[in-house]
């Protein structure tokens, strides 16, 4: 996709709205807004994502494939791509010629502050164009900002989801321990892409300071103003794996052998987790680990023992109960049970928000911390949320993104814009009417419709306007703004 050029990123029915616009259509402007939620326990979306969007998107990639490209090569690419699309007299030219000749895009976003957890129907992102000539560029925006932001608000909201379970039990049973801590991103090759793998990433550690995903760490430093070093964002994990384990017993012939080299050669410094059911799990921590006690308490650093497969709640507590009666270790200020430090345990399979808020429960009616396992949790967990018995799986629908235009101005005169279908007995897709002012009232958001112009009075305030960025939020902005970390 890197050579397409730029006015392309869209589907097939963009480019012809133009024409079918109004004579004398000098003004649109349209809103971003989720509409209802599929989840009965989240009713709030986080919205985050469109800072990378314009840096990555409407100020990089149309610099490089519009702007930076000669007239000639817009218009032929463009030509023989939507002869192919819909064939030739049935697009107009004119608007790519003239907005190249522009030499930049004329759109106003105004925007909520990223990190927002956003009340269902209200607006997050308003678009109007900023040159009479170019009302037709608003829509045409929609594709491409659908695309690209839908889903890291999705994986923001999952995420701020795990981490309030996480801070819930924490503060329940840990001596004021962060639960920022408490789940990792293990989702990278469970995702369809490398930008999805990193977008998702980037959302989660919004939540959390733990990812197995490298290249989110370059992500937000380049597009949010980051210094992951610095501020302790992207934490990952030294490792093993099946192939490794397996590896080893073939040459050793036993599992113990391996154990203790990476408890007193490999890693004698460092904590590190290692994956413990690549044959018998029990046998592992039952007959291997005690055998090893002695390396363990010497090791400058923990060892988390890993199950990979089984049941998740059933497996958790018995471990965490057997590595107590191993290992023993102390009892918190609050009367909670935590194991010593250089051993746990790490779940990085099957960690649904449901089994995550089980073993937690679970523990803590046996008198044990939180802070004695983590989790690593998987792309499943990112693409499809387990509530009440029921698989929904997320989607733009998950939260009913639409992007409407509501309001315009032809030939002169203000006009209101809006869709209400009858058919719709659900009024979901009924849009807002007229322009839009988001206000807070008591604590939550409000939008007033109806209004025959665009309020200055707004919490949606200008982010990118005429090819510009006007106001940035850093990564540990919009943090604090969600999670108060």
């Amino acid at each position: 996709m890197n050579d397409v050029m730029a006015l392309l990123l869209s589907d097939t029915y963009k480019q012809c709205h133009d024409r079918m616009y109004p004579k004398g259509l000098t003004k649109l402007v349209s809103y971003w807004v989720p509409r209802r939620s599929m989840l009965k326990h989240q009713d709030k979306m986080v919205f985050f994502g469109l800072q990378a969007f314009i840096k990555e998107y409407l100020i990089g990639y149309f610099n490089d494939n519009f702007f930076g490209k000669t007239e000639e090569d817009v218009v032929s690419q463009y030509k023989e791509t939507m002869n192919i699309q819909i064939g030739d007299g049935n697009y107009d030219i004119d608007k790519i010629v003239q907005l190249h000749r522009l030499g930049y895009l004329p759109l106003e976003i105004r925007a909520l502050p990223e990190g927002t957890m956003v009340t269902m129907g209200i607006p997050c992102i308003e678009i109007t164009n900023t040159h009479e000539n170019f009302a037709w560029l608003v829509q045409w925006i929609e594709c491409i900002l659908q695309v690209e932001l839908w889903k890291p608000c999705c994986h923001a909201t999952i995420g701020n989801m795990y981490r309030n379970i996480a801070d819930y039990w924490y503060d329940k049973t840990t001596d004021g321990m962060s639960g920022k801590l408490a789940c990792a991103d293990f989702g990278m090759r469970g995702m369809s892409c490398m930008d999805e793998a990193v977008r998702c990433s980037a959302s989660w550690l919004l939540s959390f300071d733990k990812t197995s995903t490298i290249p989110a760490i370059s992500y937000i430093d380049k597009y949010y103003n980051a210094n992951c070093r610095e501020e302790g964002i992207g934490i990952g994990a030294v490792s093993t794996e099946h192939s490794v384990m397996g590896a080893n017993f073939s040459v050793d012939g036993d599992e113990i052998t391996f154990v203790k080299r990476l408890l007193t050669e490999l890693y004698p410094n460092t904590s590190f987790s290692m994956v413990s059911d690549t044959y018998d799990y029990w046998n592992m921590i039952n007959n291997i680990l005690p055998q090893c006690k002695e390396e363990i308490m010497n090791h400058h650093g923990k060892l988390l023992v890993r199950p990979d497969s089984g049941d998740i709640v059933d497996i958790s507590v018995k471990t965490v109960e057997k590595l107590w009666e191993i290992f023993g270790g102390t009892t918190n200020s609050k009367g909670y049970k935590v194991l010593d430090p250089h051993i746990g345990i790490i779940y990085g399979d099957g960690c649904t928000l449901s089994n995550v808020d089980t073993i937690w429960r679970e523990l803590e009616k046996r008198g044990f911390a939180a802070n004695n396992i983590a989790y690593g949790v998987g792309a499943f967990c990112f693409t499809a949320i387990v509530e009440d018995g029921k698989l929904i799986v997320a989607t733009r629908d998950t939260f009913g993104i639409a992007m409407k235009a509501t309001y315009g101005i032809i030939n002169g005169e203000k006009v209101m814009i809006y869709k209400d279908p009858k058919t719709d007995t659900s009024h979901l897709k009924k849009s807002h009417k007229g322009c839009c002012r988001v206000y807070e009232e008591d604590g939550q958001l409000k939008c007033q419709d109806q209004l025959m112009e665009m309020s200055d009075d707004s919490l949606l305030t200008t982010v990118f306007k005429d090819g510009a960025f006007v106001r940035e939020d850093t990564f540990l902005d919009i943090r604090e703004r969600l999670n108060g970390i």
